[in-house]
């Protein structure tokens, strides 16, 4: 097959999106597909290369072009809700150069084809929904901690004001709301979580949705294992976190669990210490005192990072999926995780980890102790976790969306 990823943003930009759609691509072209990426254009990247055996368009927007102060971070252009005119124009000229036999949308990049899936160029149309995003412009489907109660034009531009402020919450908002999300044959979405969310969309009546994991790369074990211990690791035995260092991650909630922990520890050696991977925000709070807090590092250190720590922690208050939760399990690190969205999918309590309530600080105090004082349990957790965390492997997902792919082109 010769496929066309639509997606927002793309290598050298590194999210849990971008690495997913990367390792299903090499996958495909590994399995003898001929795979490109059409992307939005960034300064520090060429218009066009061809990574691993995948073909990359970078392209234009309205933001990257003629507006440049649309993009706070021009390394991350943005994508709204509605069609971008100069985009719409550079993937109708793609499709009209090659016959591509599927197109594959994955983000808000999807509403620059939509138009142009009817044209005589369109080609059939899968989208995975990775996120909450074509329920909800903060791509959360949460509010104020909370789970959101579903959306309604003034709940959403109140709520999304906060990230995007006054005048583009509502540009957003609208924009979400009047789609119809005609034009879309097949829809997937990572986790029951996300394909829950979605039944509130708008969305023809008559698209079902299947639930298709998010992937990660094969071979995440055996690098964990290979991959030497950082030097930066602390001595002694350590907690392991990672991920943005902002309250929708819990993060407050592991610093409180953490130092109620320490105040209690009943070892007879010193309490284990947290490690944190992620960026410091703005609403990042007070560490506990001895935290240690690093950015920027590299994968196979993070892997290594997961091998070593006596527990993995996830204390997110939602996930549209959880990759990260995988990677733990794959590493070797027995799971404390939340029961909050598609990481309930991905973890079965007492098998493959421990699932708390999310938010619940002394939850998630007592399922650490019993992973740190119950060496049959963690023992358990790590060999459980691992089994779970080979279904999400590119390996194993690969073949199930080209099965997607077949089913919607012979629809089409």
């Amino acid at each position: 097959m010769k496929i066309l990823h639509l997606s927002n943003l793309y290598a050298p930009v590194i999210g849990g999106l971008e690495r997913s759609i990367a390792t299903s691509s090499a996958e495909l072209v590994r399995r003898g597909h001929e795979v490109t990426v059409l992307t939005l254009a960034t300064p520090a990247a060429p218009g066009h290369e061809t990574l691993g055996g995948v073909r990359v368009h970078r392209v234009r927007s309205i933001a990257n072009t003629l507006v440049p102060g649309l993009n706070q971070d021009p390394g991350k252009p943005f994508h709204p809700t509605v069609p971008d005119p100069l985009t719409s124009t550079d993937i109708a000229r793609l499709l009209r150069a090659e016959h591509y036999d599927v197109v594959h949308s994955h983000d808000w990049l999807m509403y620059s084809y939509l138009p142009l899936r009817r044209a005589r160029f369109g080609r059939p149309h899968v989208h995975t929904a990775h996120d909450f995003g074509l329920t909800c412009v903060r791509k959360t489907f949460s509010r104020n901690g909370r789970p959101c109660p579903g959306p309604s034009l003034a709940r959403c531009v109140s709520c999304a004001s906060v990230q995007y402020g006054g005048p583009r919450s509502l540009a957003l908002t609208a924009g979400l709301h009047a789609h119809r999300h005609r034009g879309i044959d097949a829809l997937t979405a990572i986790s029951t979580s996300v394909a829950r969310a979605l039944t509130q969309a708008n969305l023809p009546g008559d698209l079902p949705v299947k639930v298709l994991s998010s992937l990660v790369p094969d071979g995440l074990d055996t690098l964990a294992r290979a991959e030497p211990r950082p030097d930066w690791l602390p001595e002694g035995d350590y907690l392991l976190f990672v991920g943005a260092l902002g309250p929708h991650k819990g993060i407050g909630v592991l610093f409180d669990a953490f130092r109620k922990l320490v105040d209690g520890w009943p070892g007879p050696g010193p309490a284990p210490k947290l490690v944190c991977l992620g960026t410091r925000r703005d609403d990042t709070p007070a560490p506990p005192q001895g935290t240690l807090i690093r950015h920027d590092v590299p994968h196979a250190q993070v892997m290594a990072a997961w091998h070593g720590a006596v527990a993995g922690v996830v204390p997110s208050l939602n996930e549209g999926m959880g990759q990260v939760a995988v990677e733990a399990m794959l590493g070797g690190a027995p799971l404390v995780a939340s029961a909050a969205g598609g990481l309930t999918d991905v973890v079965t309590d007492g098998e493959s980890g421990l699932l708390v309530p999310p938010g619940d600080v002394p939850a998630l105090h007592a399922a650490l102790l019993r992973v740190l004082t119950d060496h049959d349990l963690a023992a358990r957790l790590r060999a459980g976790g691992h089994r779970r965390g080979l279904d999400f492997t590119a390996a194993r997902v690969v073949p199930q969306i080209e099965e997607v792919y077949r089913a919607c082109i012979a629809a089409s």
